[in-house]
């Protein structure tokens, strides 16, 4: 199998990173976890990484260390950079027969064991149920099954009952997102009726400013099928329809939505071309194209979700439920839109969506929100669609070491300037 960073340039000022992210090479290195260096590390792989080109890398592993699971988070510097570690605790002691933060220098990168993070200090706190937490959230709470992680960053947590399914959902934050998003939720919940829509957003059920954690309340639901699933339209119909109503809520504690703005997308084509020069020229004509033609993207502002995808979706019936609400904000209607539209012309783009099903899945996104609410022009949502294919697929594919988008970045490009060209090929 092709190693994802085969599909990349070099980066000269982090030489050591193919090393870090190469999941054969990756046990030999987390020996320096344990002090005597003789650990069996077994079934390593990789589930996140968040790689700033020319600054540093970070990344998540699952590995079994003499046959017991453990997830260990890594965060590799430019070389030199030793004055970084040095508030790393790297004096910790042993727990459990490992260290909990090891350095290896060889290349230049810091691990830790979960829960210990550089960052996220309430962590341990809420990994396990205590009665002090059990009392803000349920008493049927058993155990903690970890379902997200970004190191330095955030997590969350499925908060499991004694049949290990979910009573609640734990988020905890370095800094203060999780005390951002309590206040977000309780807004938009405020302004949603509780009869009669197809939206459905969780409930806050605690927020702990001591342990910067906010528990939401699990959905009972499924998630949104794969577009590549039969059931698809149907759900992405009843996903257009959410998305309409979620629009016409009011937070008006949110940012302005400014993911697209010029000076964002020049600065992420300069980092696609330093390690992908193949595409580097299209890239930044692709950018000056954008550029150009903003103007005719403008349309009418509303409360954008900001990450919309499958995952971030729960069907409830007929009605769906929208999760992960960091990133809303005031925007135009098409942003959404866009986003979504993308991320189905990505499988398209690599071949897992032919194009009759993609006019089939986007039309019927589209249809279920023209139900609810009126549709931005076309050009509006072709141009975000464009934005939104170059920045969150494209540019992505290369910081989050995606390697389908990898495969596929000249076909990605073409597709955001054939939108530009000739707009939505929907009905």
């Amino acid at each position: 199998m092709t190693r994802p960073t085969a599909w990349l340039a070099r980066d000269a000022t982090l030489p050591n990173r193919d090393a870090l992210l190469d999941e054969a090479a990756v046990p030999q290195i987390l020996r320096c976890l344990d002090p005597s260096g003789t650990a069996d590390i077994t079934g390593c792989h990789c589930t996140r990484v968040n790689y700033q080109v020319g600054k540093s890398v970070r990344a998540v592993f699952h590995v079994e260390i003499d046959r017991m699971p453990h997830v260990v988070a890594a965060r590799m510097f430019r070389p030199g950079r030793t004055d970084a570690y040095r508030a790393m605790r790297l004096d910790t002691q042993p727990e459990d027969g490992l260290y909990t933060v090891a350095h290896a220098a060889a290349i230049d990168t810091t691990f830790w064991l979960f829960p210990h993070d550089r960052k996220i200090a309430t962590l341990g706190s809420v990994t396990e149920p205590n009665e002090q937490v059990m009392s803000l959230v349920s008493k049927s709470w058993k155990t903690t099954r970890l379902a997200a992680y970004a190191p330095e960053k955030s997590a969350t947590l499925a908060c499991l009952d004694a049949n290990h399914q979910p009573v609640a959902y734990a988020k905890i934050a370095a800094s203060y997102q999780a005390e951002r998003d309590h206040g977000t939720y309780l807004q938009l919940r405020s302004r949603l009726e509780a009869r009669g829509t197809p939206l459905v957003l969780p409930a806050p059920l605690a927020y702990s400013s001591q342990l910067r954690t906010l528990w939401l309340e699990a959905l009972a639901g499924r998630r949104l099928v794969e577009p590549t699933n039969a059931a698809a339209a149907a759900d992405l119909r009843r996903l257009g329809g959410a998305v309409a109503v979620f629009h016409d809520l009011r937070a008006p504690d949110v940012p302005r939505f400014d993911r697209f703005n010029p000076e964002r997308l020049s600065a992420a084509a300069a980092i696609l071309g330093y390690v992908r020069p193949d595409v580097a020229a299209r890239a930044e004509r692709l950018v000056l194209r954008l550029a150009d033609s903003a103007h005719s993207a403008r349309c009418d502002l509303v409360c954008l979700h900001g990450d919309l995808h499958p995952k971030n979706a729960i069907v409830i019936g007929d009605a769906v439920g929208l999760i992960d609400v960091e990133d809303v904000a005031s925007g135009p209607s098409a942003a959404d839109l866009g986003s979504l539209l993308a991320g189905l012309a990505y499988l398209r783009c690599a071949g897992d969506l032919s194009e009759a099903r993609y006019v089939e899945l986007a039309e019927a996104f589209l249809g279920g929100y023209a139900r609810r609410r009126i549709l931005p022009d076309h050009t509006s949502i072709a141009w975000h669609a464009a934005a939104a294919l170059f920045l969150e697929r494209a540019v992505r594919a290369v910081t989050r070491i995606r390697p389908l988008g990898l495969m596929h970045l000249p076909e990605l490009i073409a597709e955001a300037e054939r939108l530009l060209t000739e707009g939505l090929e929907i009905a």
